[in-house]
């Protein structure tokens, strides 16, 4: 779903802290390969974004396994929202060979948040409905007006 992204040189890197994450259902996607739960805990208002983090739980079968055969089963995602402008984009993501992201690690990307990175919520209707979800909860919690566009 995500591209890989190329770690750049000097660019600092936003990780949220580990900590026992309060995961909260958001979405099973139209399509019903994966389901998306997102850490309440870990919304907050970064420097020109929503940050939060994103439970990719897979549900393959052999009509939707990629062409590689290869496949995560979960994969933890580091998100920008971009609220104020309906916008997400993943920062980072780490993939895991089995459910709930344990074991260990697999696959891990960054990348810098960046204004041509940025993906509409009316792209489709899985990322309208996490910008929807994270930025409701954003709206509730935080005290401090949701981000603008950033970059």
């Amino acid at each position: 779903m995500f591209a890989a992204a190329a770690v750049l040189a000097g660019t600092a890197v936003v990780l949220f802290p580990a900590h026992a994450e309060q995961w909260a259902y958001a979405m099973q996607t139209g399509h019903g390969n994966h389901s998306i739960q997102v850490d309440v805990d870990s919304i907050a208002q970064r420097s020109g974004y929503v940050g939060a983090r994103l439970l990719y739980e897979y549900h393959w079968t052999a009509a939707n396994m990629p062409a590689s055969g290869i496949a995560p089963r979960s994969a933890v995602v580091e998100g920008a929202f971009d609220c104020k402008g309906k916008r997400f984009q993943a920062l980072n993501r780490t993939e895991y060979a089995a459910a709930e992201a344990l074991g260990p690690a697999g696959a891990t990307t960054h990348a810098a948040l960046a204004a041509e990175r940025w993906k509409a919520a009316d792209a489709d209707p899985e990322t309208f409905a996490i910008i929807d979800w994270v930025c409701g909860v954003a709206e509730r919690r935080l005290a401090e007006p949701q981000a603008g566009s950033m970059p």
